[in-house]
């Protein structure tokens, strides 16, 4: 899978996806901003999070996501929270 400083994929099935976000492990203020952003997509359906372990649990609709102004929210949004993340790496996952 995917890695990039500070984020990694662990898992990527066509609806869902976890991260592994070292920037969230027990930092409640960052983990509720991620939530709440990640939300605001309208193809996201849930969002957990454990500050626990660092884990981001995404899930969302794989046929939505595939519209490009879905895709592109999705991947501002990500850009906007993780500015080192690349994020055109992202965009053929999204196609699946």
């Amino acid at each position: 899978m995917l890695s990039f400083p500070g984020i990694k994929i662990i898992h990527f099935f066509p609806g869902r996806v976890r991260l592994k976000v070292d920037k969230i492990k027990n930092n409640e203020a960052f983990a509720k901003k991620v939530e709440i952003e990640l939300s605001k997509v309208l193809c996201i359906t849930e969002v957990e999070i454990s500050m626990l372990t660092g884990s981001v649990l995404v899930k969302y609709d794989k046929y939505a996501i595939k519209d490009g102004k879905n895709s592109d929210h999705l991947l501002v949004t990500l850009k906007k929270l993780f500015p080192d993340l690349d994020t055109e790496k992202l965009r053929p996952y999204l196609a699946e």
